[in-house]
This record gives structure tokens, sequence and C-alpha cells, in this order.
């Protein structure tokens, strides 16, 4: 697992434990909030029926008055009675609701039970009183009023005592609750800090095992090595990151030791060249003394060892005279400006002294020495030139008697250029026979072969009647092999062509992203069939490049069908294009995985009739002439074919073609010079045709839309059948421009519907498709569509197939 997924995994649970902590203390304060809210309600519900039975006892209580002090009057005996008696009733269903509020055995409930009964005491006096009373007698009122004078105190107060005894019940309540949710709150914090110290030690703990541990693992190592140490084997294991680093670390060790090896071959090798050489090779420092000399240099300047010669003045030991004796200067020595002022010398004219006193001519090379930028001395090779004298000597004998020889040379040289004028003649016949010739066996054998190619297609199609297998088999291998003879025949005609200049170039501006559909298109079942993996990376700047749509795809399709050739199974190819505004071109990328070119071979590629394996066993077949005809059609587009490989990893080639990155949308097509292509144009100028393009790429409809437009045709677009569909029957088009590989409905399906609509029938539609396998123009055409153009087209070709079948539509 990988730290970061560790440290991930660790946090999510820290947060999972302080969420549920979190929640549980949210659950038990809301629990505590609720307790409150409850005693709250219960306390004001308490006090509100207390307060309600007192209001009840007191308007009692006021009945009553009225009944001594008005009940003398005539009717209001009874009313007073009545509303006593109501109220008494109201005081006692209050009483009732409030005895089942209070717990029953708290002191509010014993007051009220209390209260209840003075209540009911109360009643009973007033009614025993009520019996002495006698309206029109004055004293039986005093009577009645001493008799109950005052009985009415006691339940007074015990209702004032209820009211009190809940208030202070609720106040005890809520004092406890408060004291209970400070404790909780308490708990949880306690809780929390414990919770997050658990997670900090764990989180502590994480890190210093998965970061901490396998650093100082790390660094302990690097610092091992950065000693040299390498003797110490890196013990790796596991995935995550940690074995990764020890695993760089051992692979960074393994290198330093190869290194180490490497360097000590080197340097074997490099003293093994300089005590190999024929030539003398010796060192000085900045002072002029010898440091290092080859045996070569010991043994031409007459010593046993290099030994002999390390620390002595090279100039005052084997430059010092002139080859007549006299004294050579140091201060004019080349090889001594050389080590003192870092100016490289060549001279061939000088001679060193051997130390038995003789001297020999020498050509000598002083190269000046630096290290970090400073001058520390000089390195001198040199030769002995006495044999090189010695031939210069014999050289300008023999040039007196070239000199004799030259003009009898000039004659003969005349008299061969007439010979070679005759033989450029007959060549140029052989040419002209060899034309004619090709031109002849094409016919000879396209005459052949095409009833070959129809008569196993006819069979193949069961029109000849039924085949067996093994016949079925036959015919199909013969379909398939006259067909490839007559793409041979072609490759051969075409290779003439190029050769002799002949071939021709529609030129015209074709769309980059078509061109790389259509070629991949071609070669997908080939790459698709070795399970080959097909990549596309095109520059968003490149949308148009101008030349000749079906040469281009011609070249792109022989690179591409190499590079499926000669890549194995399993591998991968790739095309891929660049556009360089800086240098007008346009790059056109073919790389593959496969089995490589020999850099040796290169100039060999593009040759004709040429396979790099000669052998009559080779692995791969071929007429050797694909590249030959990508090169030379590179060329007529003024373009060329570069190529890239190493055997083992593949190969890349890329076609370069001139690129102009200010013609790269349809718009901008106003002023591109095609002297013939606007001549037709303007030969028969239409008049504001209605063109339905039907095309499921937005960048390919964008730029039909807008270069018809351009022309001056109104352009409707739509992105599938269903579109096209109801813009055809709403709109009624002139042509319709179909792309046949479509999602949802196909293009094929959408023309059938179409053609079932009766005023759509005779309305030309026309196949603009990637499609270009044997049978996809028959498919096309048994759909009812009227013409078939193969992507990439040029945008004056398609111009061009749009007026012709609008002219033949409105003529007809």
């Amino acid at each position: 697992m990988h730290i970061r997924t560790k440290l991930a995994v660790g946090l999510i649970c820290v947060l999972i434990v302080n969420l549920a902590a979190s929640l549980f203390g949210f659950y038990l304060l809301r629990q505590a909030a609720d307790r409150e809210s409850q005693v709250r309600d219960t306390s004001e519900a308490i006090v509100t029926t207390a307060l309600s039975a007192q209001v009840h006892f007191k308007k009692q209580v006021q009945e009553w008055k009225n009944i001594l002090l008005r009940g003398q009057e005539p009717g209001l005996f009874d009313t007073y009675l009545g509303q006593f008696e109501q109220e008494e009733a109201h005081t006692r269903e209050t009483l009732d609701q409030l005895i089942r509020l209070l717990t029953a055995s708290g002191q509010s409930h014993r007051i009220t039970s209390r209260f209840l009964e003075a209540h009911r005491r109360l009643g009973e006096d007033y009614r025993a009183a009520l019996k002495s009373y006698r309206a029109q007698d004055p004293t039986s009122q005093s009577e009645v009023d001493r008799l109950v004078r005052s009985i009415d105190r006691e339940p007074t107060d015990l209702l004032d005592q209820v009211v009190t005894a809940a208030l202070a019940r609720k106040q005890t309540s809520l004092s406890g609750i408060e004291r209970s949710t400070r404790a909780l709150e308490r708990e949880i914090l306690g809780a929390m800090v414990a919770i997050m110290s658990i997670a900090v030690f764990f989180l502590l703990w994480l890190v210093d095992r998965s970061i901490a541990r396998p650093i100082a693992m790390a660094t302990a190592i690097a610092r091992r090595v950065s000693t040299g140490d390498f003797s110490t084997p890196i013990q790796t294991g596991g995935v995550d990151e940690p074995a990764q680093m020890l695993a760089a670390l051992k692979t960074m060790q393994e290198s330093l030791t190869n290194s180490q090896a490497s360097l000590r071959q080197s340097e074997a090798r490099a003293r093994l060249l300089l005590e190999s050489t024929g030539e003398g090779i010796y060192g000085v420092d900045a002072d002029g003394l010898c440091t290092f000399c080859n045996p070569a240099a010991a043994r031409m300047l007459g010593y046993r060892t290099p030994r002999e010669l390390h620390g002595l003045h090279m100039h005052e030991t084997v430059h010092h005279s002139q080859a007549d004796g006299a004294q050579y200067p140091a201060n004019r020595c080349q090889a001594t400006r050389t080590y003192r002022e870092g100016i490289a010398a060549r001279v061939d004219d000088e001679v060193f002294w051997r130390a038995d006193g003789s001297y020999f001519a020498v050509d000598y090379h002083a190269n000046p020495i630096h290290q970090d930028g400073r001058l520390v001395g000089a390195v001198v090779t040199f030769s002995d030139s006495t044999a090189r004298k010695e031939a210069e000597a014999a050289l300008r004998t023999a040039h007196d008697a070239l000199t004799q020889e030259r003009s009898q040379l000039a004659e003969r040289v005349r008299r061969r250029t007439l010979a070679l004028d005759r033989a450029n003649a007959q060549l140029a016949r052989t040419a002209q026979a060899k034309d004619e010739f090709l031109a002849a066996m094409s016919h000879e054998l396209r005459t052949p072969l095409t009833s070959i190619l129809g008569l196993s297609e006819t069979m193949g199609d069961g029109l000849l009647g039924a085949l067996s297998p093994q016949q079925d088999k036959a015919v199909h291998t013969i379909h398939e092999n006259g067909a490839h003879l007559l793409e041979l025949i072609n490759d051969i005609l075409d290779m003439s062509r190029v050769a002799s200049g002949q071939m021709q170039l529609c030129w015209d501006q074709v769309p980059v992203g078509q061109l790389c559909d259509a070629s991949l298109r071609l070669i997908g079942p080939a790459a698709k069939g070795k399970g080959l993996s097909v990549s596309t990376t095109l520059d968003p700047q490149a949308h148009l490049v101008r030349g000749d749509s079906r040469r281009l795809k011609q070249m792109l399709v022989n690179l591409l069908g190499n590079a499926v050739k000669f890549t194995p199974a399993g591998g991968s190819i790739g095309l891929e294009v660049t556009a360089d505004a800086a240098r007008h071109e346009l790059r056109i990328g073919i790389w593959d995985t496969g089995v490589g070119i020999p850099s040796d071979q290169f100039e060999r590629l593009f040759q004709p009739f040429v396979q790099l394996d000669s052998r009559p066993a080779r692995q791969y077949d071929g007429s050797g002439l694909g590249l030959a005809l990508a090169a030379g059609m590179a060329e007529l587009h003024q373009g060329r074919i570069e190529v890239q490989s190493e055997v083992g990893h593949g190969s890349r080639f890329e076609i370069v073609l001139p690129w102009d990155a200010e013609l790269q949308s349809a718009d901008q097509l106003r002023q591109d010079p095609d002297p013939v292509g606007d001549l037709q144009t303007q030969s028969e100028p239409l008049q504001r045709p209605c063109v339905l393009v039907v095309e499921d790429n937005d960048s390919n409809l964008d730029l039909l839309s807008t270069y018809l437009r351009i022309r001056g045709c109104e352009v409707l677009a739509a992105r599938c059948g269903s579109a096209a569909i109801a813009l055809a029957q709403g709109q009624r088009p002139d042509l319709i421009l179909m792309d046949v590989q479509m999602p949802e409905m196909d293009g094929l399906e959408t023309t059938r519907r179409l053609r079932a609509e009766p005023a759509l029938r005779r309305t030309p539609i026309i196949a603009l498709t990637a499609l270009a396998m044997p049978g996809d123009r028959e498919h096309c055409l048994d759909a009812s569509m009227d013409d078939y153009l193969s992507k990439p087209i040029g945008l004056k070709e398609l111009y061009d197939a749009i007026r012709h079948w609008i002219s033949r539509t409105r003529t007809v």
C-alpha cells in the first residue's frame, strides 16, 4: 500500500472516530436539551393550570359575595348561584388537570390534594350556610356572612403554595439539568481530547513507520554510497514508495558500480591506445616540462622508456635547433606558444632532435589543455615525416611527367566525349523504348488481369453456381493475388512516371484530419490482425495542406503499411502531425516499435527494387517500391522524407511538406492560386445552390460548410442521420453530402430513408467517407447514392463534383 493511501486511510479512520464521538456527544446534549424543554413545558403547564384554578376559585368566591350582596333582587339569586356552581365545577376540573400533571409523591401534589379537600369543604359550608339565607331578611344575610367568613382563606393559601412549589420544582429541575449538561460537556470534551490525542499518536506512529524510518534508512544508504562503499547489498521488498526508493538506491548503487568498472576499463583502454598508437604523443605542463609520454614518442626520440623524458624541458631537449644547426628560440616555437598562450598549432616543416644528436623531419599538432577554464599545459602529437618528404619529391617528379601526359589526355577526352554523346542518344532511345514497353506491358497485363479479377469475383459471389469451401478458398486466393499483382503493376508504372518526370499532380487544399483518418482506416485491419496498438496525434494548428490528395494518401499508406509489416505482434505504431510555422513546414511522422534499420542501410532505403534483407529465405516480402515511390512523390510536392531508426527499437519516417500557417481555414482560401480550378469554376457558375452537409466530425463539418459558403452555396449542416432527414424534408436541398460512418444511424440507412421520400428520389447524394476498402463503393451505390468520394478529398475537387451533379440534375 502506498504511503499516500496509508495516510489517507489513517486520516479517514481518525475522522470517522471523531465524527462518531461528535455525533454521540451531540446526541447526549440533545437529550439534555429535550429534558430541559420537557421540564420547562411541564412547569409552565403546572403554573398555568394552578393560576387558572386560582382564577376560577376567586370567581367562585366573588359569585358567593354577589349572592349575599345582590341576591335580594328577584331573579339574580338563581343567576349568581348558577354561576357560583359553574365556577366551582371549573375549579374542580382545573384541579383534576393539575393533579394529573403533578408527581404523586411530590410536595405540590400533596398541597393540591389538600386544596381539593379544602375546596370540597368550602362548597359544603357555603351550601350549608345558604339554608339559613332569606332574601328579604337582612339579619339572615349577616348571619350567613358570619358563618362563612374567612373559610376561603385556607384554599387560597394552599393554591398560592401550589404555584410557589411548582416554580421551585421547575427551578430545581432546571438547575439539576444544567449541572448534568455541564458535566456531560466536560465528559465530551475529555473524550474528544483523548480521541484526538490517540489519533495524533496514531498518525505520528504511521508517519514514523511509513516515512521517517524509510528516509533514515535511505539516508544511511546514501551516506554509505557517497563514501564509495558499494559492498553492502541493499535489500528490497514490497511495492510501496519506501520499497521503490530502496529499489532506486539499489539501481543507483549498481549503476555506480558499473560506472566505476567502466571507468577503469576506459582508463585501461586509453592507456592501451597511447601505448599502441604509432604516433608520438607527449604532454607538458605550463612550464614546458614533460608530464607524460607514450612509448612511440620515446622510441622516435631515441629513449629507452618514456620515464627518461618525464620532467625534462621538451623544447630544450628535442626542439632546440633547426635542421641547419641554428638555435631555435623558444619564443618563436609554436609548441611553446601553445602551452603559454593556449593557441593551437600545426607545423609540418620543422625537425625534432634525438638523444644521439640526430634529427628527423616531423609533422606535429600542439593543442592546449584547459582545466576548469584555466590553461594548465599542452599535448603534442607528432609523426616522422621523412618518408612523406621523400614521397613529395617523388611526386614532383611524377607531376612533370603528368604535365606531358595531360596534353595527350585532352585529345583522348575529346574523342571520349563524342562517344558519350552517342551513348546518351542511345540511352534516350532506350528510355523511350522502356516507356513504350511499360505502356504496352501494362495494357497486356491489365487485360487478362481484368478477366481474372472479374471472373474470380463473380465466382466468389456465387453468380456462376455454388462453390465448395475448398473452391471458394481457391477463388479467394486467386482474387487476392490478382489484386496484389495489379497493385504491383500500378506501383511499377508510378515509379516509371516519377523517374521520368511524367507524373502530374492534381494540386488542391487537402484536409489533414481526413488524410490521416483515411490512411489509418486502410491499414486498420492489418494492424488489428497483428494486435498492434495504433495511436494518433494531430497538431490543432494543422487543418489544410496543399498537395495531391491521392498521392499524399498513397505516401502515408505505404509508410504505415511498412510500419505494420515490420512491427512484431503486440507492438505499437503511431502517426503524428506537427506544424512548424517558423519553417513553414508540416511534418507527418510515422513511427513503430519494429525491428529497426541499421544506419549504414539508410542510403539504400529509397532505391527502387531494393530489399534490405535480400536473402532467399528473407522474412518480409515486398517489391521494394513503396519507399522509393513515397520519396519521389514527396519531392514532387517540394518536400522530403527523413528517417530515424535504431535496430531492435523501431523506426520513424517523417514526410516534410511545405505548409502555410495563414491558409488553415476555409475562409482564407479566397486568394488560393489555382488558375485551372478557378477557370473550371467560372466556366459554369451555379445560382446559389443549397447543399446539405451530413458529417459527425465538427472540424470537418465547419471546414466544408465555410468553404462551400465562400463558393456561393447555401449550406445546411446536420451531425446525425435523423437531423439530416428532417432538414432534407423541410428544406429540399439541391445536393446532399453524406458521411457513411455516423452514430445511431449510418449514412447508408439515412440514404435509404431519404430515397423513400418521393420528393427526394432525384436529389443527388454523394458519399464523402474515409471508407476506401474493396466493395465500399459498391455498398454506397447499392444504397442509392449517386457518387462516391473517398477522404481525403481536395476542396476544389469536391466543389467540382458538386457543380457537376447539380448542373446535371438541373439540366434533366
